[in-house]
């Protein structure tokens, strides 16, 4: 007859960054809020925007958006309905 035996060995590694690791992550994040905010466009707040800069923006997207620049004009004759009253 046989006998198994069997033994448990815990081994818990230790976890460790690389010398650099941290300062070159830092570095890569800076680099990419930096990227993020030459390229992220703000656009005005809607109460900033006049009703000519409105109708500058239906103008300049209705061939590319038809369909936005249609919103953009009904907004407008809305606003000059309001406006008149």
């Amino acid at each position: 007859m046989s006998t198994i035996t069997s033994k448990t060995f815990t081994y818990e590694p230790t976890l460790s960054v690389p010398r650099g690791a941290r300062a070159l992550a830092e570095v890569f994040l800076a680099a990419g809020r930096l990227m993020a905010g030459l390229f992220t466009y703000q656009a005005p707040r809607s109460q900033d925007m006049s009703a000519e800069d409105v109708r500058r923006l239906a103008q300049s997207v209705q061939h590319s958006d038809p369909g936005f620049a249609a919103d953009l004009y009904a907004a407008l004759a809305r606003y000059d309905g309001e406006r008149d009253r």
